[in-house]
């Protein structure tokens, strides 16, 4: 389990921490997962799926064959749509970009990066968030604005 803190100074990630005021930009960017099946080797498997079909119509010895080659487009397939599409969280400071934090859950990164600007904002409010982060997934979160205003 990891702990981000946020104050008005620091960005604190484990044992990494940034400095607030050195940050230029903060960011969310797509992760592109790593497929088995490539996207050239499905469409192949199609190909050879439809050739294997009309192959099968004079010759019924080569079922087996259609059927493996439908089967391996048919994994390919659903692990394109089931793969979890994860997200992240990029800060660009003064020395140069680094990558923060990745969840599969978009609204997580949403969230703290609304947190960050609205800190970068409110420089002159004392302000303490921290997230419990287990496997992308936020556990806990708690937030103020010492003047009673509340975020989050």
């Amino acid at each position: 389990m990891s702990t981000l803190n946020i104050t008005n100074n620091t960005i604190t990630l484990d044992n990494k921490v940034y400095q607030v005021r050195n940050i230029t930009s903060v960011g969310k960017y797509r992760i592109k997962p790593n497929y088995f099946f490539k996207l050239n080797f499905i469409i192949i498997c199609v190909i050879l799926s439809l050739v294997g079909i009309e192959w099968m119509k004079s010759n019924p010895d080569v079922k087996w064959f259609t059927f493996s080659i439908i089967f391996v487009t048919a994994l390919g397939i659903i692990e394109r749509f089931t793969k979890a599409k994860r997200y992240g969280i990029t800060i660009e400071t003064n020395a140069g970009s680094t990558k923060l934090l990745k969840s599969k859950d978009e609204s997580l990164i949403d969230t703290i990066i609304n947190t960050i600007a609205q800190v970068m904002n409110n420089q002159d409010k004392p302000v303490n968030y921290t997230y419990n982060i287990s496997d992308g997934d936020i556990v806990n979160m708690n937030g103020t604005f010492e003047n009673g205003f509340r975020i989050g």
